[in-house]
């Protein structure tokens, strides 16, 4: 439990000190454990390493998620969509909350639409959890 206020506390003062950086927001939902929904927040440059984090609320015993990490480019896929790779911190929160890592891919583009994008991953959390989330920046 100590863990995650910890967590929680380092997300809100990044989200507060770096509040003069231009954040990009996006609506994130998908399977994280059970069914999730929630807002992310990214900034960096377009091809660079970026930061992201976010709030998520979810349908499983943990009702909130929050995470924090970066995200770095690794290649175009057939000159058309971006791939990612984003790695970082996530934490369950709930009656039993936890902290862990995570690591997922990131297609941008997804279906030939420029602010969809698709993240396929796993949260190391007690346990594998499969991330697999459709968003949309704003």
């Amino acid at each position: 439990m100590r863990k995650s206020i910890v967590f929680a506390v380092v997300l809100l003062v990044l989200l507060f000190v770096t509040e003069c950086f231009a954040y990009t927001p996006a609506v994130i939902g998908g399977v994280r454990d059970g069914l999730a929904l929630g807002l992310m927040l990214e900034n960096g440059p377009a091809n660079g390493v970026k930061l992201r984090f976010g709030l998520e609320a979810n349908t499983s015993n943990t009702p909130g998620i929050v995470f924090i990490g970066g995200k770095w480019f690794l290649s175009n896929i057939n000159n058309r969509y971006p791939m990612f790779l984003s790695g970082g911190a996530v934490g369950y929160l709930g009656n039993h909350s936890e902290v862990g890592p995570y690591i997922s891919l990131i297609f941008e583009r997804f279906f030939d639409v420029t602010p969809l994008f698709l993240e396929v991953g796993i949260d190391v959390v007690k346990s594998g959890k499969l991330q697999l989330q459709a968003g949309y920046y704003f």
